[in-house]
């Protein structure tokens, strides 16, 4: 939008927050496209997107006067117009330039937002877009007509142009015509893009009136054209398919790749109609609206769950219910890639960064997740990705002497399964070192025997200040990465796994509701009261003899389950006869309660914000006959046994 256009708005503020997102969106496109882009060979449907992006919201920018923006998004588009126009080749040096400006520009969007105290700096990043665009570009020469004009440009406006574009390069053979139905043409020798020169001409007339035919400066050979003569209009040329006349054939291949770019970018244009279109089929919605709405159907769901168990069942009432409170649920989910579109930019500079070569996969992107699990699940994986480059992959020479391809591989890949979301970031790297990771529990005085299972020398890693590295980078060696993901994904109600193999790879799966707010669970009674346990973690259940329990050195006892011995765990002093075998992390424990009331799905209240945090208790609900029930924590109570008891 034009500044004109932008005075008609009044005050702007209210368009802020969708400029916001929208340049978000933008970025992301830009930071997806340039990953993608192959020096040696660039993408020009590729090139063509990041230039639209940027111009984007270079023009959003303008309409807002967010100058410094704008100031760097046309320098961006500057080097952009060269290198889709092929009048330079891209470079490795290009796409890292252009996307620590895309940075910039998203620092600077997020400043502007509020979310950040302090403004970048963008100098540096304009400076060096600035330099690649002028390095290679050599001067050309551009034929301009403005026209045909529907009155007049002012003389003063007119004198500035000129002047200015005289400032710019070699201006000459001008042929003025300012009458209303009048052209105004001349030629422009410009070591700069056709975007500096239109930015300068947009000033005077609108864009529509510019027509620029820009070559390489030539030597006007005897008896050519008059420079004032006006050159003949020539008719773009129709591909049957034919070889012109004494065509060379280096020229016909030419022709054809120009015929194949402008129908590509026909098609560009019918998508980006659709994508217009779909848009108009959608609405922007504050978060904040959304989590409201969650809360008034999980109140709903608790209030139905209270006539049913007052009047019997509500065969209607309970599946209008469930569907309200699916379709409600589903508003609050985003896919997942909105958290994997980060890992390919951070792979790339791990992998400079380290001497790697390193391929990373994504697959099940479409999966979808609670928008507050996915806000969640982010800082987790980011240190999984981290440690696949940093600790998992070799060197490229490294690979090759143990007969594998110089690049290694990282798969990172998300499906529903049930109620979870599995997660899983697998590599094809050097897989752990069982003997470096006793040595070193052996060092740090961790008890643990030197023939103890694979799963448990595994499990070291994940403690708190472990790791197997030599020296402290700025990388990792800290030992603060995977106990933070076991942590973080505890605190989701999910689970960590590890499967490896040594020279074959780590595989680490990680497993998280599809989200928080509710939850299907079974609800067992200890001592009169109502417990909730997420059916997620439930194995199964079985009734217990008092043979069937064998006590142990200390103060507890196993439950024999086929041909495997877990440990007993007792609400305090209760002496339940049913035995809930639970899982969490790989491992179980049976959970010894007096009665299974049922399955229900349950609304999820934080009981640290309503009360205080209590061990072993998660979170709890309201049940249909108005009481409050405690959910468990099951990671909590298969590591430890509980030490609180019932009042």
């Amino acid at each position: 939008m034009s500044p004109r256009a932008a005075k008609g708005l009044g005050d702007a503020s209210a368009f802020h927050a969708i400029f916001f997102e929208e340049a978000d969106e933008h970025l992301a496109a830009v930071e997806s496209l340039l990953l993608r882009l192959d020096p040696g060979k660039p993408d020009a449907e590729a090139l063509n997107g990041i230039f639209r992006a940027v111009h984007s919201i270079k023009g959003s920018s303008g309409m807002f006067a967010f100058t410094e923006i704008v100031a760097l998004t046309h320098v961006f588009e500057n080097l952009l117009d060269l290198l889709r126009k092929d009048e330079r080749a891209l470079a490795r040096r290009d796409v890292d330039a252009m996307l620590r400006a895309s940075d910039v520009v998203k620092a600077q969007v997020a400043f502007r937002r509020g979310a950040t105290p302090a403004a970048p700096d963008m100098r540096a990043a304009e400076a060096e877009l600035r330099e690649l665009a002028a390095t290679g570009a050599g001067p050309r020469r551009f034929a301009v007509r403005l026209g045909p004009l529907a009155e007049p440009v002012a003389a003063a406006e007119l004198d500035t142009m000129l002047a200015g574009l005289a400032g710019m390069g070699e201006l000459a053979n001008r042929k003025i015509d300012n009458v209303a139905g009048g052209e105004i043409a001349f030629e422009l020798l410009l070591a700069g893009a056709e975007a500096d020169l239109r930015s300068v001409l947009e000033l005077v007339v609108a864009a529509s009136l510019i027509q620029i035919d820009s070559s390489a400066p030539t030597v006007q050979a005897p008896g050519a054209q008059a420079p004032d003569a006006q050159p003949p209009k020539r008719e773009a040329p129709v591909d049957d398919g034919s070889i012109e006349l004494f065509e060379a054939p280096s020229a016909y291949r030419e022709r054809r790749r120009g015929n194949r770019r402008r129908e590509e970018g026909r098609r560009e244009v019918d998508r980006a109609a659709g994508a217009a279109q779909a848009d108009a089929g959608s609405i922007r919605v504050n978060v904040e609206k959304i989590d409201r709405l969650v809360n008034l159907v999980g109140e709903l769901v608790i209030t139905e769950a209270m006539l049913e168990q007052q009047h019997g069942p509500l065969a209607d009432l309970a599946r209008h219910t469930r569907n309200l409170q699916e379709a409600v649920l589903a508003i609050r989910m985003v896919p997942i890639s909105a958290v994997f579109s980060r890992f390919p930019r951070l792979a790339r500079e791990l992998s400079q960064r380290l001497g790697k070569e390193v391929d990373l996969t994504l697959a099940g992107e479409a999966t979808e997740l609670d928008r507050g699990l996915i806000e969640r699940i982010t800082d987790p994986l980011t240190h999984l990705v981290r440690n696949a480059v940093d600790h998992g992959l070799e060197t490229p020479e490294a690979r090759l002497a143990a007969g594998k391809p110089r690049r290694g591989t990282i798969a990172l890949s998300a499906s529903q399964r049930g109620g979870k979301v599995i997660i899983e970031v697998r590599d094809d790297g050097a897989g752990l070192d069982r003997e470096r990771i006793l040595a070193r529990a052996a060092e740090r005085g961790m008890p643990i025997a030197a023939d103890a299972p694979d799963q448990e020398v595994w499990q070291l890693i994940f403690e708190p200040g472990f790791s197997t590295a030599d020296s402290v980078t700025e990388v990792s060696g800290r030992g603060v990465g995977m106990d933070v993901v076991r942590r973080n994904i505890k605190l989701l109600n999910g689970t960590v796994a590890l499967a490896t193999g040594k020279g074959r790879g780590t595989t680490v799966t990680v497993s998280v509701p599809l989200t928080l707010a509710i939850i299907e669970a079974m609800t067992v009674g200890v001592r009169g009261e109502t417990y909730v346990l997420p059916l997620a973690s439930v194995v199964e259940s079985r009734r217990v003899a008092a043979d069937e329990l064998r006590r142990v050195v200390g103060d507890g006892c196993t439950l024999r389950v086929r041909d495997e011995y877990l440990p007993v765990r007792r609400l305090g002093d209760a002496h339940g006869e049913i035995a809930v075998i639970i899982e969490a992390d790989g491992s179980r424990a049976a959970l010894m309660v007096d009665e299974l009331i049922g399955q229900q799905q349950v609304v999820v209240k934080s009981l640290e914000g309503n009360f205080r945090k209590v061990a072993g208790i998660s979170g709890a609900t309201i049940m249909g006959d108005g009481k409050v029930a405690l959910i468990f924590d099951v990671p909590h109570i298969v590591r430890e046994n509980l030490t609180w008891t019932l009042a």
